[in-house]
């Protein structure tokens, strides 16, 4: 595998690079040729452009995005040349794939893409260049997910100033469009790099409300723009974001981090953002500082380096860009210092998701792909790339800038400050003897489920009882009992998933609550609790059960009249055998 990038600022230049691709020995014994196309100039015909690289090499894959140019002040991108990327492979073969969103769903879209992904064999990873929204892709992405393929790519791009319209490339020039190149290899390998480098700062705020996918109207109940105004003086002004954009939201999807960056604010306080943000998430504030980031690149790219890569696709985002300003071609310098053809574009949204299914639609963030076509080597992914506070700065002997002193003396305080409350937390909420929740904690769950609920986001709640518990107390004593309580408790444990709730209502009772789900999953999800603790042995009293009473949040629940109907399906199950689940 080779890889070789061109530059040309006008069409009379793209002739020559067109004429010497033609002449090249590995374009023409290749077994699959990718071309990258970014574009960040306004000046130029793009409809002419891609027809005529199109035109040239009719049996190469062809992508490409308009660039995405958002700090003109600092660094106008639309000066810069267009980038024509190709890599020749000797191994493995391309399949393009383009879905005009003009014409189709995403949902359709992503259930052809799980039928063609069902046929095809020796499939290594996906790219995806797409300008569509982010519900789209979030949807799309969703009915693939469980072919377990590592993808990447980009958003689309566009001038803040000058409001172009961003453009996909494809088989032609679209506004609303994925294409997808699916790489086919027994050989190829990969490296996955998401460096991120912004560090979580101040407490942790919950989003309350939001109006569609990327809108956020509260933040802990109150209007999200009064989390800028207070924390950073930021006001619903034409610079908001330009005030907020170095300070995203950290935010974690099933553990795994990523930055949400604001855009825009209206009249009535909602914040935009760029990529999805769900109510009920959970986010911190953060900054990046620029020193720090820089030598988390160093090591992104010595990393990439020993991989020994054939070819190297950098994605970044802009508001990354924006921060770093004149910076940002040093960041690019070092990977390039290594691997001076790669290729390297600033998008909308960077695409990073693992073959776990860890990662998404990202902002803030550097996406470093590396390929080679090598059967004796190992993938390498790095699921996030962040700083570390408590690592010790490499040269010590040396004045630190006053910026750097205070803001490291703020990282410091606010984990300090963060794991504290945690303990202190930690002892308000917990059962001292299972350490889950506590009566106090599930009430405080309860009121946030219910304030989250509503028709179309509808919360369950499991109200479990161990069956006959007074009498393991009476036969085998407290101590025993307090053993079958730790140990259905551990059982419970094991199903738990990020964001749902579990805790001791008290006694043997258990409470589970879980968010946005329906009748079917929820009463599947209590069956599987209640067969599991029916199949252990315990020791001492051997065998054990529970009655589960389930139920789903109604638009005018109240906190009592919630619990109250799961109790009342727990008396049921008791009243007609125990051992059972019972749905009200």
């Amino acid at each position: 595998m080779i890889q070789k990038t061109f530059h040309f600022s006008d069409l009379d230049s793209l002739q020559p690079i067109i004429s010497t691709i033609k002449n090249d020995d590995d374009y023409v014994h290749a077994s699959g040729v990718l071309f990258q196309l970014y574009n960040p100039r306004l000046d130029i015909d793009e409809e002419q452009m891609v027809d005529t690289i199109r035109s040239a090499f009719p049996n190469a894959c062809f992508t490409g995005v308009t660039s995405a140019n958002v700090a003109e002040d600092k660094i106008d991108l639309s000066e810069f040349p267009v980038e024509l990327s190709m890599t020749c492979f000797r191994e493995t073969t391309l399949i393009q794939y383009d879905f005009d969103m003009s014409q189709t769903t995403s949902f359709e879209a992503g259930r052809f893409t799980n039928q063609v992904l069902e046929k095809l064999e020796h499939l290594k990873c996906l790219q995806i260049f797409y300008a569509s929204n982010s519900n789209s892709i979030c949807t799309f992405l969703r009915e693939f997910s469980h072919h377990n393929i590592p993808k990447f790519g980009i958003k689309a791009g566009r001038s803040t100033v000058k409001k172009n319209t961003a453009h996909v490339y494809g088989t032609k020039i679209y506004d609303n469009a994925f294409v997808i190149v699916a790489f086919i290899s027994k050989s190829l390998k990969l490296y996955m790099d998401n460096n991120l480098g912004w560090t979580p700062i101040g407490i942790e705020m919950a989003i309350t409300e939001t109006a569609g996918d990327t809108i956020v109207t509260e933040i802990d109940k109150k209007p999200a723009i009064e989390t800028f105004t207070k924390y950073l003086k930021v006001t619903s002004t034409k610079y908001f974001m330009q005030n907020v954009s170095e300070f995203p939201l950290i935010i974690s999807h099933n553990k795994f981090k990523m930055a949400r960056v604001p855009i825009a604010c209206d009249e009535s306080g909602a914040v935009y953002f760029t990529s999805d943000i769900h109510k009920g998430e959970h986010f911190r504030l953060a900054y990046a500082d620029k020193n720090k980031l820089m030598s988390l690149t160093q090591k992104s790219a010595n990393e990439l380096n020993m991989f020994r890569p054939d070819a190297v696709y950098l994605f970044e985002c802009a508001n990354r860009v924006l921060f770093l300003g004149s910076d940002y071609i040093m960041e690019k310098n070092l990977y390039q210092m290594y691997h001076p053809n790669l290729s390297a574009v600033a998008g909308n949204a960077e695409l990073f998701v693992t073959p776990q299914g860890e990662g998404g639609d990202l902002n803030s963030s550097l996406v470093a792909i590396g390929l080679k076509e090598d059967p004796d080597a190992e993938d390498v992914i790095i699921t996030c790339r962040t700083n570390d506070v408590s690592q010790e700065p490499e040269d010590q002997n040396r004045e630190i800038p006053f910026v750097e002193r205070i803001l490291t003396f703020l990282e410091s305080t606010s984990q300090e400050l963060n794991s504290l409350n945690k303990k202190l937390g930690k002892l308000a909420y917990t059962d001292q003897l299972t350490k889950i929740y506590n009566r106090w904690e599930l009430e405080k769950k309860i009121h946030e489920a219910l304030d989250l609920a509503g028709e179309d986001y509808r919360c369950g709640l499991l109200f479990m009882d161990i069956d006959h518990f007074k009498a393991v107390n009476d036969t085998y004593g407290h101590d025993v009992g307090d053993m079958v309580l730790l140990g259905v408790a551990n059982i419970i444990k094991d199903f738990q998933k990020e964001g749902h709730a579990f805790g001791r209502w008290g006694g043997e009772e258990f409470l589970y609550i879980i968010p946005n789900v329906d009748e079917k999953s929820l009463y599947d999800f209590a069956e599987n609790i209640r067969r599991s603790i029916d199949e252990i042995c315990f020791v001492m009293v051997k065998h054990v059960t529970i009655s589960v009473g389930v139920t789903l949040s109604r638009p005018d629940d109240t906190p009592e009249s919630f619990v109250k109907r799961a109790d009342n399906a727990v008396y049921e199950a008791k009243e007609t055998g125990r051992n059972k689940v019972v749905l009200q």
